[in-house]
């Protein structure tokens, strides 16, 4: 029976700690936004952009509508090019908290992160190849579950004062292991040119670390990521980015697909961002922000399309993210309205 308790325990907070479809790593409904956790060739490169430095931030809160304390991922990042070595290389790192609402489970990730510029833009063509090292730390509480023996026949209730009788079983409740990931990515930039395509590849856990809690094994699965956009402008006023990423991990796989709209507002140095994505088979994802140059200010909303709309009906998760980007000596914001 113990043994058996164990196990849903830890499926139970796998399962709702992941991504749609089971996934075991978490997702983001605005990866473009979490450039180092989407590809680590994208470390510290800006492919022709003006930057010295890059932050990113990411919040998502999801499953409010279950009645669960809601889950929740926060994601922290900074990369720059060195200029020493003339921006051939970018390093860089970000941390990953995430928190699911049941049996506090928490998964923190934290990965060093470096690129190599292969083609430094020759041609206009950037070929980028990048390598991420870390540490994996999980913890879960298990008296925070309630079990079948805490179930008082006199109240009809469960009685959580009463010994689980649980805890004592599992050999430790936090683990920390070693973790990398590695990718490369391509883009073609011309000023001159309507269209700037770009497309890359990456690996997660290449070390496939062990993530059980008791003294069995379990291998994280190496999670394998595709993502492809072309930036298309229309006319001096409209841009429109279309794109799809594809993620698998074992047996489970997401697929997104869907465009984002840039308009630039008049007399201003703002451009207004709107955009839908589609997550198959679980979710339309709705996208609003602002840019100023390279700073971005995203907002975005799942629609839960999924069978889980029978318990959510159709609220799904929310997220804030932003793009910082900064040049030396210069301030970082620049002033709204042009004259």
């Amino acid at each position: 029976m113990k043994k058996t308790n164990i196990f849903f325990v830890t499926l139970f907070s796998g399962i709702f700690t992941t991504a749609s479809f089971a996934q075991v790593d978490f997702h983001l409904a605005q990866y473009d936004m979490a450039p180092l956790y989407l590809n680590p060739a994208l470390t510290g490169m800006f492919c022709g952009e003006k930057g010295d430095y890059r932050v990113t931030s990411n919040y998502r809160s999801q499953w409010r509508s279950l009645g669960y304390k809601p889950f929740s991922t926060i994601a922290l990042g900074y990369d720059m090019p060195l200029e020493k070595y003339k921006d051939k290389w970018g390093v860089g790192g970000y941390i990953v908290s995430n928190k699911s609402g049941a049996g506090n489970f928490h998964t923190l990730n934290f990965m060093s992160s470096g690129a190599y510029n292969i083609m430094d833009g020759t041609n206009k063509h950037y070929l980028t190849a990048g390598l991420q090292m870390g540490l994996l730390y999980k913890s879960f509480d298990p008296a925070s579950y309630t079990y079948d023996v805490q179930y008082s026949q006199s109240s009809g209730t469960f009685d959580t004062s009463i010994p689980n009788e649980e805890a004592s079983t599992l050999e430790k409740t936090n683990l920390l292991r070693f973790d990398a990931n590695l990718g490369i990515y391509y883009k073609y930039r011309d000023v001159n040119k309507k269209f700037s395509p770009s497309a890359g590849f990456s690996v997660y856990h290449l070390t496939k670390p062990n993530e059980a809690f008791s003294g069995n094994k379990s291998q994280l699965p190496m999670r394998f990521v595709l993502h492809t956009a072309c930036d298309f402008k229309i006319n001096d006023d409209f841009t429109v980015t279309p794109r799809i990423l594809y993620m698998n991990q074992a047996k489970a796989y997401e697929a997104n697909f869907g465009a984002l709209l840039f308009y630039k507002i008049k007399n201003s140095t703002l451009d207004a961002i709107a955009g839908v994505d589609y997550r198959h088979k679980d979710a339309i994802i709705a996208h609003i922000g602002f840019r100023q140059e390279q700073h971005y200010f995203r907002f975005s909303y799942d629609i839960n399309t999924s069978y889980l709309d029978n318990y959510t009906s159709g609220r799904g998760a929310w997220e804030f993210s932003l793009i910082l980007v900064g040049i030396k000596s210069q301030p970082l914001f620049k002033p709204v309205s042009q004259h």
